[in-house]
């Protein structure tokens, strides 16, 4: 049970925000709070300040979860413990430079993802296959040519 709750909050922190100012007492915390973070209570207050408010938040935010969404996140977690180094430090560069971009570039980034998701499995592996095996060159161009749309939305019926 506690390794169960330690995983979703060790997932929620990889999107927690760090907040500026003092850490979090362990009183403050609520019971579900508590609960969830039970694992922690005897080095609470040796954790960092920002770490305790990453994982309260984590914690506030579980006991926000469906099942289902509690579930999810358990699974992205376990992913994300199955990759190396490397990859995680990769991740986490292409996070930072999403983050930086423009509000219109984020929107049409995350457009173009959502109508990727909508293609069937067998297609999206197809894309990525053929994605692999173009040139260094190529793969310019078709960014710069994906760039330059502009995701539309559905024509309205008059």
């Amino acid at each position: 049970m506690k390794s169960r709750h330690l995983l979703a909050v060790a997932a929620l922190l990889a999107s927690a925000a760090a907040m500026a100012g003092d850490g979090v007492t362990w009183e403050s915390l609520n019971e579900e709070q508590r609960q969830v973070l039970s694992i922690f209570a005897d080095g609470w207050e040796q954790l960092e300040p920002e770490r305790q408010k990453q994982l309260s938040m984590g914690a506030e935010r579980w006991s926000r979860m469906s099942p289902a969404e509690r579930q999810q996140a358990k699974q992205r977690f376990g992913n994300w413990r199955k990759l190396n180094d490397q990859q995680r430090d990769m991740i986490r560069e292409r996070y930072r430079e999403f983050n930086d971009l423009p509000a219109d570039d984020q929107r049409r980034i995350r457009e173009n993802f959502r109508r990727f998701q909508e293609i069937p499995p067998e297609r999206r592996q197809m894309l990525r296959d053929r994605f692999r095996d173009l040139t260094p060159e190529q793969r310019q161009r078709l960014r710069e040519r994906m760039s330059d749309r502009t995701v539309r939305p559905p024509p309205t019926r008059d």
